[in-house]
This record gives C-alpha cells, sequence and structure tokens, in this order.
C-alpha cells in the first residue's frame, strides 16, 4: 500500500510525497514528483507520527479506573483510535483491572494497540486544589509484589507519593522489577522528592498536578521534577489542568527529550457538558461531576476530576498557541514516550523501516485516518458511535 501526502512529518523533517507500507512497517519513502502511484491521497492533510497516550483512565463513557470487563475495554480501544491515540497505556488502580488490562498486551486490535499498563497509585497523600482527602493506603510490599505478578510483565509505570511512610522501599522494590515509579499526588517537599528520585523515581505524574509547586523558598516536587535529568515529565497540555504560561517554563527548563504529553482523560471525556452522577463513595466530593462548556471535568468542590480532552487537542494548543513547530511535538506525542516504555528503533516517529503507526489529521485538527502497524483502525468516512450509550443514560442528571 502507498499512501500520499504533501505533509508528512518523518522522523528526519517534514516532506512532501509517498510512503509504501508492507508487512506493518514503512519500507519505503518516495519524495514528490516521483513516479509513484498512490493507493491512498491525503492530498494536503497532515500525517503525523502515532499518539501514544501513556496516562489515560478512559473516555466515551468506558471506565478503566475501577473494575471494567474486556468488552468495555475492546470498546475504548476502538474509541481511542478515533482521537488519534496509535499505541496507549491504559491508566487503572486495582489488581483486576491490572491482570485484564496486561492480558492484552501488544495484540492486534480493532483500535488502538496496548503497549503496557499504567496504575496510577494506590499510594499517594495529597488531592488537588478544593478537594476533601479521605485519605490514601499505606504502601504495602506484598501488594507491590501481587502487582507485578498481576502485570505479566506489562506493567510499565505505578505512581507513589515519596515522602509517605514505606514508600521508598516500594519504589525500590518496583525498580528492581523493571517499573517505572512517578511522583503523584504528594505533598513532598524539594528535598524529600529528591530522595524519592534518588531511590529510583523517574516519572512526573501529570507535572504540576496534585504536587507541591514552585515557591521561591522551596521549589517543591514540580521544581525536582524540573531540575533532575533522571526525570521524564507528563504535560497535560489541554490548557485547563496547567496554564499554557505554565507550559512554556517547562518547555524552556526542561530538556525537550524528557517531555511526553498525556491526556489524564476519563470515562467523562467527550461527554457534553452537564451534571452527572459520580462513581465514587456518597461521601466524596466526587460523588456527582460537572462537565463544564470549556471542558473542565470538576466535582462539587470544584475539583480538577481528570481530563476532557485528547492529547490531540493539547498538541493544537502547543502549535497554534505556543507556536511550537509540529516536528518538535511529535518527540512529545510519539517518540519520548515510545523511548521511555517502548522501543524506539520500531516505533515512535515515521521512518523506513519502522512501525507503520501514523495518524491523518485536518487543518483543524480533526482525524481523517488512524493506522496501527499498517492496519487502518479508524476510518472518518465509517461513521460509527463510539460512546457508552448506558453510560450517558444512566449518568446524566442535567
Amino acid at each position: 500500500m502507498i499512501i500520499h501526502s504533501t505533509r508528512i512529518y518523518m522522523e528526519d523533517g517534514l516532506k512532501a510525497g509517498y510512503l509504501e507500507i508492507e508487512d506493518r512497517k514503512i519500507i519505503n519513502f518516495y519524495p514528490e514528483g516521483s513516479n509513484v502511484k498512490a493507493d491512498i491521497d491525503y492530498e494536503n492533510n497532515r500525517i503525523i507520527p502515532g499518539i501514544f497516550d501513556t496516562h489515560n483512565h478512559g473516555g466515551f463513557g468506558y471506565d478503566m479506573i475501577r473494575e471494567s470487563t474486556k468488552e468495555d475495554l475492546m470498546a475504548l480501544l476502538k474509541a481511542q483510535a478515533s482521537v488519534g491515540v496509535v499505541n496507549y497505556m491504559p491508566t487503572t488502580s486495582g489488581l483486576i483491572n491490572i491482570e485484564m488490562i496486561a492480558s492484552e498486551a501488544y495484540k492486534d486490535q480493532d483500535g488502538s494497540r496496548i503497549l503496557g499498563v499504567h496504575s496510577e497509585g494506590p499510594w499517594g497523600s495529597r488531592v488537588g486544589e478544593k478537594g476533601i482527602n479521605t485519605g490514601y493506603p499505606k504502601p504495602d510490599i506484598k501488594e507491590a509484589k501481587r502487582m507485578v505478578e498481576a502485570g505479566k510483565g506489562n506493567l510499565k509505570l505505578v505512581d507513589v507519593a515519596p515522602e509517605v511512610e514505606g514508600a521508598l522501599e516500594v519504589i525500590r522494590y518496583f525498580v528492581k522489577e523493571g517499573v517505572n515509579v512517578g511522583l503523584y499526588h504528594t505533598n513532598a517537599n524539594y528535598k524529600e522528592a529528591n530522595i524519592g528520585i534518588d531511590n529510583g523515581a523517574s516519572v512526573a505524574t501529570h507535572l504540576g498536578n496534585v504536587m507541591t509547586g514552585l515557591h521561591h523558598r522551596d521549589v517543591g516536587t514540580l521544581g525536582a521534577c524540573l531540575l533532575r535529568d533522571e526525570v521524564d515529565c507528563e504535560m497535560i497540555c489541554d490548557g485547563l489542568h496547567v496554564s499554557l504560561p505554565m507550559i512554556e517554563i517547562y518547555l524552556r527548563v526542561k530538556d525537550h527529550n524528557q517531555l511526553m504529553m498525556v491526556s489524564d482523560n476519563v470515562s467523562y471525556a467527550g461527554l457534553p457538558a452537564g451534571r452527572y452522577k459520580g462513581s465514587a463513595d456518597a461521601n466524596s466530593d466526587r460523588a456527582f461531576i460537572n462537565i463544564t462548556e470549556d471542558g473542565f471535568v470538576l466535582s462539587d468542590t470544584g475539583r480538577l476530576s481528570g481530563s476532557s480532552k485528547p492529547v490531540l487537542y493539547g498538541i493544537r494548543n502547543l502549535v497554534e498557541e505556543l507556536h511550537v513547530p509540529m516536528e518538535e511535538c511529535c518527540r512529545f506525542f510519539s517518540y519520548n514516550p515510545i523511548r521511555k516504555y517502548s522501543d524506539p528503533s520500531k516505533k515512535g516517529s515515521l521512518k523506513p523501516g519502522k512501525d507503520a503507526d501514523l495518524v491523518v489529521i485536518t487543518d483543524d485538527y480533526n482525524v481523517v485516518a488512524t493506522y496501527s502497524e499498517g492496519r487502518i483502525i479508524y476510518d472518518m468516512n465509517k461513521k460509527e458511535d463510539y460512546f457508552k450509550n448506558s453510560f450517558v443514560k444512566e449518568r446524566r442528571i442535567a
């Protein structure tokens, strides 16, 4: 198969021409003007590397945080492909979900490909602004071992607050087992965050959110993650979780090879504005969820409760609002997370010899087509409903 576009974001720059795909891989690139006939002509639409979302709890009414079914996961993979997510690390918590997701990793699916499991927690210490802290479980090395066993070698990231009692033992254990550790939901000051990094933590979970921020006398976990070269930083670029000027600070301070765009999408992502029943305990401030017209997902106390915008929306913000070249953006949403969690010799950029993971987008950042290893897993011309309509019907109040 040969596809054509006048704007293909290759590993070595923006090009016009033809990609030849065979046996799941890009085998050749032919420049514009070559004597080549395209099977599919995407004309002036942009072709970018496949998005790898490593922090995403769900969307379209599907929830990976709590006990979910395999059927829900399969439906969610199809939905993720519709927003350009080619590779995916479902973000969950709990042994049942870890085991279920891990068992589907690396398989050909009718949608995004799972490249691992991300467990956000359960060992934190902090809630977001305007939240009610009902407590977290204490770090438990026996539970950590059960998590690794459930992950079957596919548990790629676990998030831990480094300052709580017992956290450092758990961090060291995960790292020994080949599992990355992220600093998350933490009250750690600069010194405590650095101790966590010294013990092996190497990811900043949704940088800036639910962590101690910059202050001129103590730059907190945020400052430690920006300054330490060992730490790869997740960025939610919806402009709601982190202001765009703060993201610009990240871009000026942090090595661009260590920034990874994530969505932090939750089951409410993509749903219309309104008030919904939550899925948390009735005593929690998340017993009800409010989606605003501008895309905030908020608890009744006003606490941010995940994101409603896909990574593609964040790409638009970086390119159009902060004027980051798309060529530079590509490393944030594809190459860098692939380098961290997978194999950059096979994925993460468009180059002959690499897997044909790519997304075709319009100038207004809508997805035309999504390909996983040369298989088309989303086509805008095929009208499908990706929402779990029973979720909307049961949860929406107004």
